[in-house]
């Protein structure tokens, strides 16, 4: 079966285009870092109500190019609805550098932007095409943490998803990306130094997990973000550093950016997007600390943990969902137990940018943020699954209790000794 993906990856349509940059710069034979792009956007971002997201992103990475050295490499896989005649929606890959855009390649036919099988294939080209010494990843798109959504890979158990994908292109349906998919995708690539989420509800201490071996750090908000994303004429430098240079760089830009920008707004003054980052050598420790501390309090818990007035990330079906690790723990864990777990969680999380007010679709949770705990000292702006005995949880479309198997982290938190 392997050797069947390789080579049906290996006949992808794929045509090269001619270096259009007039000799003005000359890619350098190894960058110090290229980094990919991905906008999976046929769907709702491409335009929706007079909106543009995917439009209005593009000029910010090309603008913020020009900030770039002459051996830092970005490029920008897109997928959009068809508003581009010429193209009749067909992906395709520019590289950005100085201000111009630079078309790499055309894709000959449409596809699915979620399938794992074409997102290996582009991130395997950049590896091949643009030696560097590091790589990054920003995952441009719809998102949905740890819930499940229809797949591109047809598989027993439900699923988990990025990159919603609505098939228009191509008269098909709505597909997301499996993330364990996405994490297979990217084995036998050079380990990302990081993969920036600019997509809804990516922080959470599943994905963290199940992405480890493929990327250093990921980075992202546990709730959902604005359509506009992130402000990318001036992040784009941040891509290029290296450790807390990087992550500090690019979460303090994003927050501070939508915070000065609903600055006396009478609706939206003091919102901004919460932010994290996760390292990733630390998830197997926070695992098994996690574990462990579960075993000091689940076990006399009411059949739920104490979860009043704690934030959440995201709701669904009338169901609060994704509550904030730290402040679960924190709530419900003994003092000393806790200390102790504290210890791993910062390392696992060493920084993150809490705002106890964002943008949101749900009204229901729009109501619900006067009635937070307003201590952010609670909060990691980390969110995790915490199995509850409510609707979204236990029936309907996403049966969190029963899909969180899913995931590697559940599988070690193992919350069937608890009843579940």
């Amino acid at each position: 079966m392997k050797r069947i993906c390789l080579f049906i990856c290996m006949l992808l349509c794929l045509t090269a285009c001619h270096d259009d940059n007039n000799g003005e710069w000359t890619p350098p034979n190894t960058a110090s870092r290229s980094v990919m792009i991905y906008m999976s956007g046929e769907n709702n971002l491409t335009e929706s109500e007079g909106e543009r997201f995917l439009q209005n992103d593009l000029k910010e990475m090309i603008e913020g190019s020009k900030l770039l050295s002459n051996d830092q490499r970005l490029f920008i896989f897109v997928d959009s609805l068809n508003t581009n005649k010429k193209r009749a929606g067909k992906p395709y890959i520019i590289e950005v550098h100085d201000g111009k855009a630079i078309p790499r390649y055309e894709f000959e036919e449409e596809f699915y932007a979620s399938d794992p099988a074409y997102f290996h294939k582009i991130m395997d080209w950049m590896v091949t095409n643009a030696k560097a010494n590091s790589y990054g990843l920003v995952l441009w798109g719809h998102a949905c943490g740890w819930a499940t959504c229809n797949d591109t890979i047809a598989q027993s158990r439900s699923t988990r998803a990025y990159g919603q994908d609505n098939g228009t292109d191509a008269g098909g349906s709505l597909k997301w990306m499996n993330i364990t998919q996405m994490a297979k995708a990217l084995e036998g690539l050079p380990k990302q130094k990081f993969i920036f989420c600019d997509c809804c509800d990516m922080m959470c201490a599943e994905i963290g997990y199940e992405l480890r071996h493929a990327t250093d750090y990921v980075i992202g908000s546990p709730a959902e973000i604005p359509g506009e994303g992130a402000p990318y004429h001036e992040v784009i430098p941040y891509l290029y550093k290296d450790g807390s240079e990087m992550y500090r760089g690019i979460i303090d830009t994003y927050f501070d950016y939508y915070l000065a920008d609903f600055e006396g707004d009478k609706d939206l003054d003091g919102h901004s997007v919460p932010l994290s980052v996760i390292d990733t050598k630390y998830m197997e420790r926070l695992a098994q600390e996690t574990h462990d501390i579960l075993g000091t309090f689940m076990p006399d818990a009411p059949k739920a943990p104490n979860l009043k007035n704690l934030a959440f990330y995201w709701f669904f079906d009338y169901s609060p969902v994704m509550y904030d690790m730290m402040a679960f723990i924190k709530t419900n864990a003994p003092e000393s137990n806790y200390q102790q777990w504290e210890q791993v969680y910062k390392q696992a999380v060493p920084y993150y940018r809490m705002s106890m007010k964002w943008l949101t679709i749900y009204g229901d949770l729009v109501d619900a943020f006067p009635l937070f705990n307003q201590d952010k000292s609670l909060y990691g702006c980390v969110s995790m699954h915490i199995p509850l005995n409510l609707w979204a949880y236990t029936g309907g479309t996403f049966r969190f209790n029963a899909n969180s198997i899913n995931y590697e982290w559940n599988r070690i938190m193992d919350w069937s000794r608890f009843g579940w």
